[in-house]
């Protein structure tokens, strides 16, 4: 395996040697070679700038006429000596379209010059430091950039991340351009390799094969309006389609729906218990049956995969599911509507929908509430992730697969309880069926918050969904959440290199597409995917989010296309109407006394804003407003909310 600090081992060997020396009014000498298989283009590391085209080769049969092509040894190896296998990677038509860009410059980054995800609107000037630009047309895409704040060492690499705000669009050639960047000495920022491309000089053997492609990428970022000599870095990516990352859970679902339909999955009542709680009548424990898709039921097995490389279905499992019969119920003279829940990260649905809070949700609501772990990220799951992925990082596909089987659990779960559960004698009262199944919405928090956007989005039975403290890009929440800071704290054992942790991070992004809502919110409020109706959705975001990051609520909501509505802090990309609305992105503020910092750190503690949202009565008001057939996001709060 090479090193990935000998790019600049030959660079100093090289400057030591008479052969690479030139007079002062000599041409500039060719920069040096890279060592093979490494990104020629700026020379201080092996892997950046990443992604990029470099680590893309052409594919006739593939959608995008590319494929991801990332060498053995590439991708960094951590003190447990695995290193990250890019063999998931390389049968994509690309990079994630929800991915970050990392690159490192030895002599760093002068960080006045970036600005924040706060007011990213430099960014789609001809003048911003940090482009994101669509080749074909020019177009710039709102993004940011911001210095690795979890390279806090002396001696750590830290990278330069640019985020897009917006989802990318799938199957599309962007190029990434960085205008009159200066290092962290005020000197002007160009490194070697680059220059010769940008000026034409003395080309390495390795950069030559890229000279033309670079001239097409000059070409359409002088298009843009940007001087081909202002340019400190230029690179350029195709990303996937979105057949990559949507597919998997789109056959999932057809597929466990067609057994449903031909009366091949059932259920299990496994208990029925009244309650003497003043919001709970009845709680109803259940099993459903689903197809399964992963090795085996240890919690810690991956997807199994036929030949074509598409999930392969294995033997039915039971799934455990919660059912909760409010205790309106009682005196209510018509069926209940129904509520598929979401719960929490790192929880579940028996002890969430077990708690006051969920059971006094349904009681003001006067909903039945049903729900099923989201196993991957589930009170199952937050025992045994750390030993995993401690061995060994490739291991974090266990997460992936079991969040896309907790994906089709809650899909078939929703469908079972609206065609056969519905008329169990379990969810009688007084000698009637509790619900008809005829209205149902789906109300998430947290986790549940992120998931829903997903489930949403595949779901043919539900028109109607709340996500409360929702966010999305995993590997953008990720060093941001006070709750994930663990396994931060994990990565930092694994990979003591900085530069390592984020490309490991970066890396993951692509198989986290497969249930990371940003994948699916193009398609949520407007062209659907197949077979599932457009949707309405309430947005409930909580100001100074711990847990949840806003930059990742406010990327979700850019991505949806949804309105804002009652802001007490701007988002650029959203547009601002006054309610009432069919769908709408809202802010509540609970004034932490603790602000999360806004690059990509966390708060040592939790701050209460997280989960400050859906306790609120005004919240639960403006939830109950929106769930009704007719139902629309009210402006309950006469201007922005403000949580007492």
């Amino acid at each position: 395996m090479f090193t990935r600090r000998a790019p600049l081992a030959l660079f100093a060997a090289c400057l030591a040697t008479a052969a690479c020396s030139s007079k002062a009014n000599d041409a500039p000498a060719a920069p040096p070679e890279p060592q093979p298989g490494c990104n020629p283009i700026v020379g201080d590391d092996c892997l950046t700038p990443f992604p990029s085209a470099f680590f893309e080769r052409a594919d006739a049969s593939s959608a995008t006429g590319v494929r991801v092509s990332i060498g053995d040894g590439m991708l960094p190896a951590g003190n447990n000596a695995h290193e990250l296998l890019p063999t998931r990677m390389n049968q994509k038509d690309g990079f994630s379209p929800a991915t970050p860009f990392l690159v490192y410059f030895e002599n760093g980054v002068d960080p006045t010059q970036l600005f924040g995800w706060k007011d990213p609107t430099p960014s789609l000037s001809a003048t911003s430091p940090v482009q994101v630009i669509e080749y074909e047309t020019g177009k710039r895409v709102l993004a940011f950039a911001e210095l690795d704040g979890q390279a806090s060492s002396i001696g750590d690499r830290k990278a330069l991340i640019i985020h897009p705000l917006v989802r990318l669009k799938p199957a599309t050639r962007y190029v990434i351009a960085l205008v009159n960047l200066e290092d962290a000495s005020g000197q002007k920022l160009e490194p070697a390799p680059f220059k010769a491309l940008r000026d034409g000089t003395a080309l390495s053997s390795a950069l030559g094969p890229w000279q033309a492609r670079y001239e097409e990428i000059f070409a359409a970022i002088a298009k843009a309006g940007v001087a081909r000599a202002d340019l400190s870095l230029a690179w350029d990516v195709v990303t996937a389609s979105d057949a990559t990352a949507t597919g998997h859970l789109l056959k999932m679902r057809d597929y466990a729906f067609a057994r449903l339909a031909a009366g091949e999955l059932g259920y299990t009542i496994t208990s029925s218990t009244d309650s003497t709680d003043p919001d709970l009548l009845r709680q109803v424990l259940a099993t459903v049956q689903v197809p399964n898709y992963l090795a085996d039921q240890s919690g810690t097995s991956m997807m199994v995969f036929d030949a074509s490389g598409a999930p392969k279905p294995g033997p039915l499992v039971d799934v455990p599911i919660v059912i909760n019969v409010p205790r309106c119920a009682a005196t209510a003279t018509q069926p209940l509507p129904v509520v598929t829940f979401g719960h929490g990260l790192f929880g579940n649905a028996k002890d969430t929908l077990s708690g006051a809070p969920a059971m006094a949700a349904a009681n003001d609501l006067c909903t039945v509430f049903i729900g099923t772990d989201w196993i991957g990220l589930s009170s199952q799951d937050v025992q045994k992730l750390p030993n995993l992925l401690s061995s060994d990082l490739n291991n974090f596909y266990v997460i992936s697969d079991r969040l896309q089987q907790a994906q089709l659990n809650a899909l078939v779960m929703t469908r079972l309880f609206k065609t056969k559960i519905k008329d169990d004698p379990a969810l009688q009262v007084g000698g009637h069926p509790v619900t008809d199944g005829a209205t149902t919405y789906y109300f998430g928090v947290s986790d549940g918050g992120i998931q829903g956007g997903t489930f949403m989005a595949l779901t043919p039975d539900i028109v109607r969904g709340v996500l409360n403290v929702p966010g999305s890009e995993w590997t953008l929440m990720l060093n941001r959440s006070v709750d994930l800071g663990q396994f931060g704290g994990l990565l930092s054992l694994i990979y003591p290199d900085a530069l390592d942790r984020q490309v490991a991070v970066t890396i993951t992004q692509s198989d986290w597409d497969y249930t990371d809502p940003l994948t699916y919110a193009p398609h949520i409020l407007n062209d659907p995917l197949s077979g599932v109706p457009a949707k309405r959705i309430l947005v409930q975001e909580s100001i100074g989010d711990a847990q949840v990051a806003n930059v990742s609520t406010r990327l979700l909501a850019r991505t949806m296309g949804l309105p804002a509505m009652d802001l007490s802090e701007p988002v650029p990309g959203l547009e601002t109407k006054s309610g009432p609305l069919g769908s709408a992105y809202t802010q509540w503020n609970s004034h932490p006394a603790a602000v999360p910092p806004l690059d990509d750190t966390a708060l040592d503690k939790d701050n209460g804003a997280h989960d400050s949202v859906w306790k609120w009565p005004l919240a639960l008001q403006q939830i109950g407003a929106f769930c009704r057939p007719d139902g629309q996001v009210q402006s309950v709060c006469g201007g922005p909310c403000n949580i007492q």
